[in-house]
């Protein structure tokens, strides 16, 4: 039976015309979370107003009603994944928390089900992190080894070596049903068979695959499967672990606390039975209600219909989508075995521009890399977009997707065509503050750094490229350096400067947010001058976060009080005597943000290791203080200067003249710099 998409459109709240006419954006963004139908928002409210009590604590009728709620939602669950009992399904945070309660308590385990020094464990290397990290901090805690299984050129899981992979020393293998960034659906039954061969475990993440396939576990050959409720139109803060119950029963539990346990004295504990042993505390009760109705509700259209609709939608979209100029899809490009999703890029468009096109178009979709990294640089790129699609999308959307791209691509073509840019307000920089203040502490910052070769760097505010060209030579032609700023005729300055001896630099400009610079990771960040003129500098530092790698450093310089730099402090009060004291302040700006408040962001922001160092270093403008008078062509004071530009220069020459002399201005200015690391 098809779907009739409209109609079930109409069954989720989120696709209203909100009061105002407003409409909700094309939301091409199901891999990552669903949107819900008002069955499971009622359900939520039900149990809130109705039957809002804990469970299996209480034998008054209000309690009894909703432990029948939240038992219910279990069998429903149960049934919903075709799990032979009920009591095999354990209700926890997400599908994250399910794989790291098996990782951990497969650390205490006895047996067969305990992983140790010496032992290995197999993965793919397009396994989501949820599904990656917790069993590399296994090993790293016990000893054991990970192994990989590979991807092919095509996108597909490489079993060529899979009897080699997975053998007598294998004690789990670990395996995504179905990629969340490549759509590829796993034969996981063909792999589950070979890890029973050598008396391994198989644990299956089906997060992706659950809301589409409606899934069998015994069919799957699994021991262990793990998913996520608002994946699949349920509420969020509910997933799930299934476990063979014999395999259950013989784990000990993650959690301890009320609930998990049957009775304790002084000197003894025995624990409940599965499930309940592996859920200590108050349970998601709502959501696992939601849950069920969210079972219920998918059951209803028939999940042979919705993995219908999907292959029918998946099949329109690699073909309408194949006809943008300049995309490359990562993953399959056929449609067997495929889920409704796609990643991609377009070449020649900066994945941070194509992002803010399709947002600024009302497209809802994801972009970065997905937590699935290793499968990122599987096929050569730090990120990528993806397009995920569910039950309640239609090929419209897909047309609205590919014509928003296509418009980008001849906008592309429109801006390479002009290359362009009134760089005269700028060249300053260039000419005169890159040279005499900007290059020194440029090489300063980058030799405190020491860079290793190879590194890959962002530069943020880059301006007309001093740090990057300094980057680009400490890490040599083995690393890569992107400079990023908001203003294109400051890039335009960079740009006309000659390619240095050492990696290659690529300019690109900021999205609307400053730091919003790019989907891809980078092993070390600078940002000098910047963050003082952020107005959301928490945000920023967070950006800086997510853009860096494990163990990434950043360096973020600012300039230090006025008192401390006499150079910019006699600029200052040239803007006082001439402009007033209320324009100085304006000019005083950059100076107001103290280097501790730059290290309280870091720390704030995750980052760790945080350094705080002051540096002075001296200055010297051949021009003198003419030359230095260009600053006020582009600084917060310049729209108020009008008829006073010559005043402005003779108060700036007076102040200025105790360190003037035949050779130019010379004075010094001072920096604090914050390095840290991620």
């Amino acid at each position: 039976m098809a779907i009739d998409v409209e109609s079930i459109r109409k069954e989720f709240p989120f696709f209203e015309t909100a009061p105002d006419d407003s409409r909700p954006p094309v939301y091409l963004d199901s891999a990552a979370t669903t949107q819900k139908p008002a069955v499971v928002l009622d359900a939520l409210n039900h149990y809130y107003i109705r039957a809002n009590a804990n469970v299996h604590r209480g034998v008054y009728r209000l309690a009894v009603q909703a432990t029948e709620l939240y038992e219910g939602a279990r069998s429903k669950i149960a049934t919903f994944v075709r799990a032979p009992r009920a009591e095999e399904i354990v209700f926890t945070k997400n599908a994250t928390e399910a794989v790291n309660l098996l990782a951990n308590s497969f650390i205490w385990a006895d047996g067969r089900l305990r992983v140790g020094p010496g032992d290995e464990i197999v993965l793919t290397e397009m396994e989501h992190h949820s599904n990656l990290i917790p069993w590399r901090l296994l090993a790293e805690r016990v000893g054991a080894k990970v192994r990989y299984l590979g991807i092919t050129d095509d996108g597909r899981l490489d079993l060529s070596d899979l009897s080699e992979k997975i053998n007598e020393r294998t004690k789990v293998v670990t395996v995504v049903h179905a990629s969340n960034i490549l759509g590829t659906v796993n034969p996981v039954a063909t792999i589950a068979a070979r890890a029973h061969e050598v008396g391994a475990l198989m644990v299956v993440d089906a997060a992706q695959s659950v809301p589409h396939l409606g899934i069998d576990v015994i069919a799957l050959g699994a021991d262990f499967v793990t998913f996520s409720g608002h994946k699949m139109c349920g509420p969020t803060g509910i997933g799930a672990l299934w476990g063979r119950y014999e395999l259950l029963e013989a784990l000990p539990p993650f959690l301890g606390g009320g609930e998990m346990i049957e009775n304790v004295a002084v000197d003894a504990m025995h624990y409940a039975p599965p499930p309940l042993k592996f859920e200590a505390g108050t349970p998601p009760i709502a959501q696992a209600v939601g849950l069920g109705a969210a079972c219920d509700f998918l059951s209803k259209i028939g999940m042979d219909a919705i993995a219908a609709h999907d292959q029918a939608l998946i099949e329109y979209a690699l073909d309408r989508l194949g006809d943008v100029p300049g995309i490359r899809f990562i993953g399959p490009t056929d449609t067997a075995n495929r889920l409704p999703l796609l990643s991609f890029v377009v070449d020649g468009i900066p994945l941070q521009r194509m992002r803010a096109s399709l947002d600024e178009a009302g497209i809802a979709v994801r972009s970065g890399n997905h937590c699935a990294q290793l499968a990122c640089s599987r096929f050569g790129v730090p990120a990528a977009i993806r397009a995920s699609f569910y039950l309640y999308n239609s090929p419209d959307e897909v047309d609205i997707l590919a014509e928003t791209l296509e418009t980008a691509t001849r906008s592309r073509a429109a801006v390479t065509a002009d290359t362009s840019f009134d760089v005269s307000q700028v060249r300053p920089y260039k000419d005169v503050l890159l040279p005499s203040i900007f290059q020194p502490w440029a090489e300063y910052m980058v030799e405190a750094l020491a860079p290793a070769p190879g590194t890959k760097a962002l530069d943020v505010g880059t301006g007309p490229g001093t740090v990057a060209r300094v980057l680009a030579k400490a890490v040599g032609p083995t690393g890569a350096v992107v400079g990023t700023d908001l203003n294109p005729a400051m890039l335009a300055l960079a740009a006309e400067l000659p390619a240095v001896d050492g990696a290659s630099i690529q300019y690109t400009e900021c999205g609307a947010t400053l730091l919003h610079v790019s989907d891809q990771a980078f092993d070390l960040i600078t940002m000098q001058q910047v963050l003082q003129f952020v107005p959301d500098r928490g945000a920023a530092l967070a950006e800086m976060r997510r853009a860096a790698r494990p163990d990434a450093r950043i360096a973020i310089a600012t300039w230090q009080p006025l008192h401390r730099n006499p150079l910019f402090r006699a600029l200052h009060d040239a803007v006082a005597t001439v402009l007033g004291p209320d324009k100085a302040d304006l000019f005083e700006e950059p100076w107001s943000l103290p280097g501790i408040e730059v290290a309280t962001l870091a720390k704030e922001a995750g980052f760790v290791d945080i350094e705080l160092r002051e540096w002075t270093l001296p200055a010297t403008v051949p021009g003198g203080p003419d030359a230095i008078c260009c600053l006020f062509d582009f600084s917060a004071v310049s729209p108020y200067i009008g008829s006073r530009r010559a005043d402005l220069t003779a108060a700036v020459r007076a102040n200025l003249a105790h360190c003037t002399d035949e050779t130019g201005l010379h004075s010094e200015t001072a920096v604090t710099l914050v390095t840290a690391r991620a």
